[in-house]
Protein backbone atom coordinates (compact mmCIF):
# COMPACT_ATOMS: atom_id res chain seq x y z
CA UNK A 1 0.00 0.00 0.00
CA UNK A 2 1.37 3.52 -0.86
CA UNK A 3 1.53 6.56 1.59
CA UNK A 4 -1.25 8.55 1.42
CA UNK A 5 -2.89 11.22 4.05
CA UNK A 6 -6.14 9.51 3.86
CA UNK A 7 -8.09 6.59 6.00
CA UNK A 8 -7.83 3.17 4.17
CA UNK A 9 -10.27 0.35 4.61
CA UNK A 10 -8.24 -2.76 5.30
CA UNK A 11 -9.75 -6.46 4.82
CA UNK A 12 -9.57 -8.73 8.03
CA UNK A 13 -9.28 -12.00 8.32
CA UNK A 14 -13.10 -12.52 9.89
CA UNK A 15 -14.47 -10.32 6.66
CA UNK A 16 -14.77 -7.42 9.21
CA UNK A 17 -12.94 -3.97 8.43
CA UNK A 18 -9.96 -2.18 10.02
CA UNK A 19 -9.99 1.61 9.03
CA UNK A 20 -6.84 3.03 9.67
CA UNK A 21 -7.33 6.91 10.37
CA UNK A 22 -5.21 9.76 8.28
CA UNK A 23 -3.53 10.96 11.40
CA UNK A 24 -1.90 7.05 11.37
CA UNK A 25 -0.72 7.81 8.59
CA UNK A 26 0.83 11.31 8.63
CA UNK A 27 2.10 10.60 11.87
CA UNK A 28 4.17 7.94 10.67
CA UNK A 29 5.31 9.93 7.75
CA UNK A 30 7.24 12.03 9.36
CA UNK A 31 9.88 9.27 10.16
CA UNK A 32 10.08 7.50 6.93
CA UNK A 33 13.79 6.40 6.67
CA UNK A 34 14.19 8.47 3.28
CA UNK A 35 17.84 9.39 4.51
CA UNK A 36 21.17 7.09 5.43
CA UNK A 37 21.02 9.67 8.86
CA UNK A 38 17.52 8.71 9.98
CA UNK A 39 17.41 6.13 12.49
CA UNK A 40 14.36 3.06 13.22
CA UNK A 41 11.29 4.97 14.37
CA UNK A 42 8.38 3.01 16.18
CA UNK A 43 5.74 3.25 18.60
CA UNK A 44 2.18 1.84 20.27
CA UNK A 45 -0.73 1.32 18.11
CA UNK A 46 -4.02 2.73 19.22
CA UNK A 47 -7.90 2.06 18.35
CA UNK A 48 -11.15 0.84 19.25
CA UNK A 49 -13.61 -1.73 17.99
CA UNK A 50 -17.39 -0.79 16.66
CA UNK A 51 -19.24 -2.52 18.99
CA UNK A 52 -22.67 -2.63 16.11
CA UNK A 53 -20.33 -4.04 13.01
CA UNK A 54 -17.21 -5.18 15.32
CA UNK A 55 -15.53 -3.39 12.45
CA UNK A 56 -12.13 -1.60 13.67
CA UNK A 57 -11.00 1.67 13.74
CA UNK A 58 -6.91 2.58 14.39
CA UNK A 59 -7.09 6.25 15.36
CA UNK A 60 -3.90 7.07 16.46
CA UNK A 61 0.02 6.19 17.44
CA UNK A 62 2.48 7.20 20.15
CA UNK A 63 5.59 8.36 18.21
CA UNK A 64 9.60 7.97 19.27
CA UNK A 65 11.02 9.80 22.51
CA UNK A 66 14.59 11.29 23.68
CA UNK A 67 14.74 7.63 25.79
CA UNK A 68 13.95 5.10 22.95
CA UNK A 69 16.74 3.07 21.74
CA UNK A 70 17.16 4.17 17.96
CA UNK A 71 19.73 3.14 15.29
CA UNK A 72 19.38 2.73 11.16
CA UNK A 73 18.40 -1.08 12.11
CA UNK A 74 16.52 -1.17 15.63
CA UNK A 75 13.86 0.72 17.92
CA UNK A 76 13.31 -0.12 21.41
CA UNK A 77 10.66 1.55 22.76
CA UNK A 78 12.11 2.72 25.93
CA UNK A 79 10.61 5.63 26.99
CA UNK A 80 8.09 6.01 29.78
CA UNK A 81 5.84 8.36 27.65
CA UNK A 82 4.81 5.79 25.38
CA UNK A 83 2.48 4.48 28.30
CA UNK A 84 1.45 7.55 29.47
CA UNK A 85 0.23 7.76 25.92
CA UNK A 86 -1.72 4.49 26.31
CA UNK A 87 -3.37 5.54 30.04
CA UNK A 88 -3.78 8.61 28.19
CA UNK A 89 -5.43 7.27 25.04
CA UNK A 90 -8.15 5.08 27.56
CA UNK A 91 -9.82 7.75 28.82
CA UNK A 92 -10.75 8.88 25.42
CA UNK A 93 -11.88 5.50 25.07
CA UNK A 94 -9.02 4.53 22.48
CA UNK A 95 -6.98 1.34 23.59
CA UNK A 96 -4.02 -0.44 22.16
CA UNK A 97 -4.22 -2.30 19.23
CA UNK A 98 -0.57 -2.80 18.66
CA UNK A 99 2.60 -1.44 17.73
CA UNK A 100 4.42 0.11 14.49
CA UNK A 101 7.78 0.72 13.21
CA UNK A 102 9.83 1.96 10.24
CA UNK A 103 12.42 0.08 7.89
CA UNK A 104 14.90 1.14 5.98
CA UNK A 105 13.79 -0.90 2.96
CA UNK A 106 11.47 0.75 0.10
CA UNK A 107 8.85 -1.74 0.30
CA UNK A 108 9.71 -3.12 3.66
CA UNK A 109 9.89 -6.92 5.37
CA UNK A 110 9.63 -8.25 8.51
CA UNK A 111 12.55 -9.23 9.88
CA UNK A 112 13.12 -12.44 11.60
CA UNK A 113 13.39 -10.31 15.13
CA UNK A 114 10.53 -9.38 14.25
CA UNK A 115 8.34 -12.43 13.10
CA UNK A 116 9.79 -13.98 16.84
CA UNK A 117 8.79 -10.34 18.68
CA UNK A 118 5.07 -10.63 16.90
CA UNK A 119 4.91 -14.14 17.89
CA UNK A 120 5.79 -13.23 21.42
CA UNK A 121 3.56 -10.66 21.60
CA UNK A 122 0.60 -13.08 20.68
CA UNK A 123 1.67 -14.67 23.73
CA UNK A 124 1.47 -12.14 25.90
CA UNK A 125 -0.27 -8.71 25.25
CA UNK A 126 -4.44 -8.30 24.86
CA UNK A 127 -5.63 -5.33 22.89
CA UNK A 128 -9.15 -4.00 22.65
CA UNK A 129 -10.10 -6.47 20.12
CA UNK A 130 -9.51 -10.45 18.65
CA UNK A 131 -6.64 -9.07 16.44
CA UNK A 132 -2.95 -7.16 17.41
CA UNK A 133 -1.48 -4.89 14.14
CA UNK A 134 1.83 -4.53 12.94
CA UNK A 135 2.57 -2.21 10.90
CA UNK A 136 6.29 -1.62 9.14
CA UNK A 137 6.64 1.89 6.92
CA UNK A 138 9.41 1.64 4.39
CA UNK A 139 10.32 4.59 2.34
CA UNK A 140 8.00 3.72 -0.37
CA UNK A 141 5.30 1.48 1.13
CA UNK A 142 3.41 0.31 4.00
CA UNK A 143 2.33 -2.48 4.98
CA UNK A 144 0.02 -4.24 7.93
CA UNK A 145 0.01 -7.61 9.57
CA UNK A 146 -2.64 -8.57 12.16
CA UNK A 147 -1.95 -11.50 14.62
CA UNK A 148 -4.82 -13.33 15.76
CA UNK A 149 -5.25 -14.12 19.40
CA UNK A 150 -7.26 -17.32 18.84
CA UNK A 151 -5.47 -18.92 16.17
CA UNK A 152 -2.01 -17.76 16.95
CA UNK A 153 -1.54 -17.03 12.92
CA UNK A 154 -0.20 -13.80 11.69
CA UNK A 155 -1.24 -12.61 8.35
CA UNK A 156 -0.92 -9.81 6.52
CA UNK A 157 -3.53 -7.64 5.18
CA UNK A 158 -4.47 -5.56 2.01
CA UNK A 159 -6.16 -2.65 1.40
CA UNK A 160 -10.22 -2.99 0.13
CA UNK A 161 -10.96 -2.99 -3.28
CA UNK A 162 -11.90 0.31 -4.90
CA UNK A 163 -14.47 1.71 -7.66
CA UNK A 164 -12.52 4.77 -8.61
CA UNK A 165 -12.38 6.54 -5.16
CA UNK A 166 -14.89 4.82 -2.98
CA UNK A 167 -14.68 1.20 -1.70
CA UNK A 168 -16.57 -1.60 -2.50
CA UNK A 169 -19.34 -2.18 -0.10
CA UNK A 170 -17.90 -3.98 2.98
CA UNK A 171 -19.52 -5.30 5.94
CA UNK A 172 -19.21 -1.16 6.88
Amino acid sequence: MKFTNSCKKMKLPNEKVVDILSNVFEKINIWIQDTDEKAEAGGYIVGYQHSGTENITLEDISQPCMLDKRTRIYFGMRDPRHQFFLKKSIRKKSFYMGVWHTHPQMIPEPSSIDWNDWYDTLEVDRTGCEYIFFIIAGIKEIRVWVGDFESKKIVEIFECEKVGDLYEHWNV
